[in-house]
């Protein structure tokens, strides 16, 4: 395999081995603990693209600042109005490891070659990464991947870990007002605010899929060592109630949008249900894919005005939700594009006219 002249290859056990690239980023580095064909075709070329990047600012360290939070610890607090959409970190991941090593090879094999990794690192960023708080105890780069480490997509759906030294200091909240997204194509993450963020606010991301109901919010949380005290999860018990209500609903249109059969009655006058349902429960940062299905809905009766005014709302929020230029996102911009030529176009038309 040829590496970049700047890729140096370290320890290699059981089909993995440890690759760092210490210019990357302006020189902030970046290390893998992968095989070595996922480097080869799926890492080498952003690492070639952006080894030599110059330093830039990628965070806007105007925009927040750190502080106690209660019954959380640090949390990243508003110092201005941020409007939504607003990008707020751009940054590579300073370690990323391949999840299938759990099973392929011995714990402490494992960990050595993790540390081995995190230790290869520019100084400046190694220590960025051994700052963050771990929770299990233990190995201690383990307990802060454990702790602080995103799964994302590289090569195949969700094939490793990676941290990132500042997403990871978002605290969670079930209704989140910010959104992250990966690309591998630069190996970058961003973090958008998904609604209007008021001065004195904390800054959150979901750290679970938030349509689901509080008592399965609260048994997924517990991966992460915490009870959830978000506004979401500290309503009365009959607030409760009704919210998942809502959810229940949101996932059973979800379900009938998605649903192409002949005998399906999904109808527009649903899809709009469903985003009321989304807004009510402040699920904007996944209310992308509600306003695709009622684009769907719309276009699918020949309704071409509501068709793009939802696809373009589609888009709008996709931007900071859906992955870069995915599948969603072609998608919803093909029908905003041509209806016409849309595959949704007429599909229920003849059930909506009768």
């Amino acid at each position: 395999m040829s590496l970049s002249p700047d890729v140096s290859e370290g320890t290699c056990n059981d089909g993995y081995c440890v690759y760092i690239e210490p210019r990357f980023w302006g020189g902030r580095g970046i290390s893998f603990v992968t095989r070595p064909q996922i480097i080869e075709k799926a890492a080498l070329e952003a690492m070639r693209e952006h080894y030599q990047q110059e330093i830039v600012d990628t965070i806007a360290s105007e925009a927040f600042e750190e502080s106690q939070i209660p019954g959380k610890g640090v949390g990243l607090i508003a110092t201005r109005f941020l409007p939504k959409g607003e990008l707020l970190v751009s940054e590579p991941p300073s370690l990323m490891v391949h999840l299938d090593m759990r099973d392929d090879m011995p714990k402490e094999r494992r960990l050595q070659m993790q540390r081995e990794g995190v230790n290869s690192l520019p100084a400046s960023t190694k220590w960025e990464a051994l700052g963050l708080m771990g929770h299990w105890g233990g190995d201690q780069v383990e307990d802060i991947l454990d702790t602080n480490s995103f799964t994302v997509t590289l090569y195949k759906a969700l094939d490793h870990h990676a941290l990132f030294t500042q997403t990871a200091r978002l605290n969670h909240d079930c209704r989140p007002n910010c959104m992250y997204t990966f690309n591998p194509r630069t190996l970058t993450q961003n973090v958008y605010t998904i609604q209007d963020v008021h001065p004195g606010e904390e800054l959150t991301i979901s750290y679970i899929d938030p349509s689901v109901t509080f008592k399965e919010r609260q048994e997924m949380i517990q991966f992460w060592g915490f009870n959830c005290s978000c506004s979401a999860c500290t309503l009365p018990a009959e607030a409760i109630l009704a919210s998942d209500e809502r959810v229940r609903l949101i996932n059973q249109y979800t379900s009938s949008l998605e649903n192409w059969s002949a005998e399906n009655n999904a109808t527009p006058e649903m899809a709009k249900k469903l985003i009321e349902l989304y807004k009510e429960e402040k699920l904007f940062c996944i209310i992308a894919d509600g306003y695709k299905l009622a684009a769907y809905a719309y276009n699918a009766v020949r309704d071409r005005y509501n068709a793009l005014r939802m696809a373009n709302f589609a888009i709008n929020y996709g931007l900071q939700s859906w992955r870069y230029m995915g599948g969603k996102m072609i998608d919803a911009l093909q029908l905003l594009t041509s209806p016409e030529d849309h595959w949704t176009w007429g599909q229920r038309y003849t059930h909506a006219q009768s």
